[in-house]
């Protein structure tokens, strides 16, 4: 769990510096913890602007120490096919197409139209966010 504070300085530090900030997680790969922080912009992310953030954001895990232990920082995009878990995520995607996945198991593909913060339209369907599974954004090649 993140630590409230920490979540408000680091989300100042990115759209301080003209970013919005996506998601933070912390995940365990191969016995190694990564605190990875996804950012995201209206002109697409690079390496730069992901070694800026991690720059700026770097001496701050210094005072508020996320993980127990060693672990690695990752600054990223969240990529071209992202997983939606907040309404905030939903509402950054409205007029993309997206795949949920509902309890039942059904998958449905469609474009998101809108959101708000109990659901969301997939094409002219509202759906409640506790009735989904799983969402995603679909990129087509």
């Amino acid at each position: 769990m993140i630590n409230n504070e920490l979540e408000s300085q680091i989300t100042k530090i990115v759209e301080n510096n003209g970013y919005s900030l996506y998601d933070i997680e912390i995940l365990r790969e191969n016995d190694l913890f990564i605190f990875r922080i996804s950012i995201t912009s209206k002109d697409g992310i690079n390496h730069e602007d992901c070694q800026k953030i991690n720059d700026l954001i770097s001496p701050l895990l210094d005072v508020y120490d996320p993980i127990d232990g060693e672990y690695f920082l990752e600054i990223s995009s969240p990529g071209l096919e992202r997983v939606l878990k907040k309404p905030n995520h939903f509402k950054l995607s409205i007029g993309d197409k997206i795949e949920i996945k509902l309890l039942d198991k059904t998958k449905i593909i469609g474009i998101l139209c809108n959101s708000d913060d109990e659901g969301f339209y997939l094409d002219s369907t509202y759906y409640k966010y506790s009735d989904i599974k799983k969402a995603k954004s679909v990129f087509e090649w």
